[in-house]
């Protein structure tokens, strides 16, 4: 097992913390930053690619850090100092976790799907917590479009807790990748259909069909959904809530709708 250690600010520790803190870093090397034993811990299990693992020269590894090393491809022991600056938490983490990009994900997989879109999201904690309830309400592929904060930032993946990497997710580029999504998945499951959440809906969440394959449409925290996607959408939802509340949280309300559709279909 190689390992490098690491005392002082050098080119290695600069492009980890770049890793870290850099979007474009981030994709130009197609790796993330990663911290969080349940987040390791199912990074592994879900057969994510381990570039490395980061520690500390100083501190004495627990037996569960030790079984894990194997699975970089090279280890980094670092000053505490270091590893101080990269870690997040107030006791700073024992270990951390350079870990490769997916490309691809098989999304046609399942018989009646639930798939969720999520348009622009801009806040790293509602993307975090959107893909935990994704992961435990059985959503079978999380979409995202347009000018959206970055799925690979660690704070996302920390707000996640664990669940980023048992999702499978992809970006959407294009209305015209949306087109082409929504008439391939159509041709591909029958009664398929495209429901939209806006402020502006009728029809309540409660009589919307949900046993159907189904794609929700989740609009940005503060614009809602774009308009060609509230134009390509089969139906438009509400959750009924109290007249003198404005709007719910975008994470919460996404979760009060992947219920509501598993209620339904435990019926």
């Amino acid at each position: 097992m190689q390992i490098t250690h690491i005392g002082k600010e050098n080119a290695t520790f600069q492009q980890i913390f770049a890793l870290k803190n850099n979007r474009n870093k981030r994709l130009h090397m197609g790796q993330f930053f990663v911290e969080g034993v349940q987040n390791i811990k199912n990074a592994i299990s879900n057969n994510w690619h381990i570039n490395a693992f980061i520690f500390s020269q100083d501190k004495e590894l627990s037996q569960w850090a030790k079984s894990i090393l194997h699975f970089s491809d090279i280890n980094y022991a670092l000053s505490s100092e270091l590893m101080n600056k990269l870690s997040d938490k107030t006791d700073t983490s024992e270990i951390l976790a350079i870990i490769k990009m997916k490309q691809e994900f098989n999304f046609f997989n399942t018989k009646n799907p639930v798939y969720v879109l999520l348009d622009r999201p801009s806040k790293k904690g509602n993307l975090g917590s959107i893909i935990r309830s994704c992961d435990a309400l059985n959503v079978d592929f999380l979409f995202y479009s347009g000018h959206s904060v970055d799925i690979y930032d660690h704070e996302v993946i920390t707000a996640s807790m664990g669940s980023f990497f048992r999702v499978p997710f992809g970006f959407i580029e294009s209305n015209e990748d949306f087109s082409s999504l929504i008439y391939n998945l159509k041709n591909m499951y029958k009664d398929f259909q495209v429901v939209a959440t806006s402020l502006q809906a009728e029809d309540k969440i409660q009589d919307c069909d949900f046993t159907k394959p189904t794609l929700l449409l989740i609009g940005n925290e503060a614009d809602g959904l774009c308009k060609f996607y509230k134009e390509n959408a089969d139906k438009s939802i509400i959750i009924p809530i109290k007249k003198d509340i404005d709007s719910l949280n975008v994470a919460c309300a996404t979760s009060i709708c992947l219920y509501e559709i598993q209620r339904q279909r435990s019926l």
